[in-house]
């Protein structure tokens, strides 16, 4: 006789025990991931003086490789609701380990974009998006300093690895240092396993509602729909699109990304052309880590004592990361540089911090994964073509000055976006307390007027004023 497994299920997220072990996967994931990511712009002058391209073109591959990751964030949500977070990660970790060994081998840009770009990017996808999801089902009150902790792995790799690459660079050439960058990626295996499953009530809700509508008809209707495309919207709910705040915050990444990621692409780039040495223009790649992790550790616990509206302090940060950028190109010297790369990196960490607290808020816990999976999928137009944008500007101009005005404003535009957002949900705040006030007040008249009747009074003024007067 099979034995029957009595599985537990929690009311509320537990905010805390292995869900600090669920932080550290997080950590983990953006030192190896998203630490690699923004260091790759150390790799953009040889890739460039390898193939023999321009900056437009050699731009692509680090383009690719995060839009793919964003945009991999759909059938990564997807795979972990059938899958589970910890198989998806590591299948990542051995795809993005991969598509680095091979680059090794390239002999030319087209292909780069393919192993480097396209399959490295896939498997970034898959390791990413779970760890990210996890988090959201182990933490509620604690989920924006949780975010803060793993978050700031960012930052740490973003400082530790720029000047690790260069170093390799320096011994190995580039090809070389694939290798190693591809040892980074295979650490997936590791912090993956640490994403141990749970169980929510939420979860049987959701089980109890499937099976209330698993009618003979409804059956009917979805073995005829069994194609993947009609699984995949099942899966990732696109219902969402139908929340107003859902889409103007997603328009609102749109903008934000094109300009958060131009300075890790072409920082390192713009550095060189200015005459700053190769280990010190590495170097400002890491000065960006270092405010990038401080600032989300640091944001991460002051945004949870909510002493603010988490939206009003993404505005503040979505500003001066846009003036940040603008103020760059004005930058000639190596310590006013220094400067405005930590500034981009504080206000960049801010709000990285914040997103997926917002998602958190706007879609529910059950909803979570298909928020995350659709919001960074949308984001993925802007690491595709943001990079190459600032690029070409280099080309057309030959100087970065035109590409981080462009980035500048694209953010600033992010900000007028979540500013109105901010103040209609605001106003929506205000109104439900004036109307739930009003409903107080509506009520106290009525119970006045039967007071009124059952004391045989004309007039139930007098015993409001009573009323009024006692409290």
């Amino acid at each position: 006789m099979a034995r029957r497994r009595n599985v537990q299920y929690r009311e509320e997220p537990p905010d805390g025990g292995w869900g600090w072990f669920i932080a550290l996967s997080l950590f983990l994931s953006h030192v190896f991931i998203v630490g690699t990511m923004k260091s790759f712009g150390v790799f953009f002058p040889y890739l460039q003086e390898a193939f023999s391209q321009d900056a437009a073109s050699t731009a692509w591959v680090s383009s690719i490789q995060g839009a793919v990751m964003l945009f991999g964030s759909l059938p990564a949500g997807a795979l972990c609701n059938v899958l589970g977070c910890r198989a998806v990660v590591m299948t990542g970790s051995l795809l993005a380990t991969t598509g680095l060994l091979s680059s090794m081998f390239v002999t030319s840009l087209a292909v780069m974009n393919l192993t480097a770009g396209f399959i490295t990017g896939l498997g970034f996808s898959f390791m990413y998006t779970p760890c990210i999801t996890m988090v959201g089902r182990y933490f509620k009150k604690r989920l924006a300093l949780a975010n803060g902790i793993g978050l700031s792995g960012s930052g740490v790799g973003s400082f530790a690895l720029p000047p690790v690459f260069q170093l390799a660079i320096d011994n190995y050439g580039w090809r070389g240092s694939l290798f190693i960058v591809a040892g980074v990626a295979l650490q997936g295996c590791v912090f993956g396993a640490l994403l141990r499953p749970i169980n929510l009530k939420a979860d049987i809700d959701e089980k109890e509602d499937d099976q209330l509508s698993d009618t003979p008809t409804s059956r009917n209707i979805r073995q005829t729909n069994q194609g993947l495309t009609a699984r995949l919207c099942g899966v990732l709910d696109l219902s969402l699109f139908k929340m107003p705040s859902f889409v103007v915050f997603n328009m609102a990444m749109i903008f934000l990304v094109v300009g958060y990621v131009i300075p890790f692409v072409h920082l390192v780039k713009h550095a060189r052309t200015i005459g700053v040495e190769p280990q010190q223009a590495a170097f400002l790649a890491s000065v960006v880590g270092i405010g990038d992790g401080v600032s989300r550790v640091g944001y991460g616990w002051f945004s949870s004592l909510g002493l603010y509206p988490l939206l009003r302090g993404f505005v503040v940060c979505s500003l001066g990361l846009g003036l940040s950028l603008v103020f760059l190109p004005f930058a000639q010297t190596y310590p006013s540089m220094v400067v405005c790369c930590l500034s981009i990196g504080l206000f960049a960490g801010s709000i990285s911090t914040q997103t997926s607290v917002f998602l958190a808020e706007f879609c529910g816990v059950k909803r979570l994964a298909s928020a995350v999976g659709i919001s960074f999928s949308v984001r993925g137009f802007s690491f595709l073509f943001g990079p190459p944008l600032a690029g070409y500007l280099y080309d057309v101009t030959g100087n970065y000055n035109v590409s981080f005005y462009v980035a500048g404003g694209a953010v600033l535009c992010s900000t007028l976006m979540t500013s109105a957002l901010e103040a209609h949900r605001t106003r929506n705040v205000q109104r439900q307390n004036f109307d739930m006030l009003g409903s107080e007040d509506s009520s106290k008249i009525t119970h006045s007027k039967d007071i009124a009747e059952d004391m045989d009074l004309d007039d139930s003024k007098d015993v409001l004023i009573v009323r009024e007067t006692s409290v």
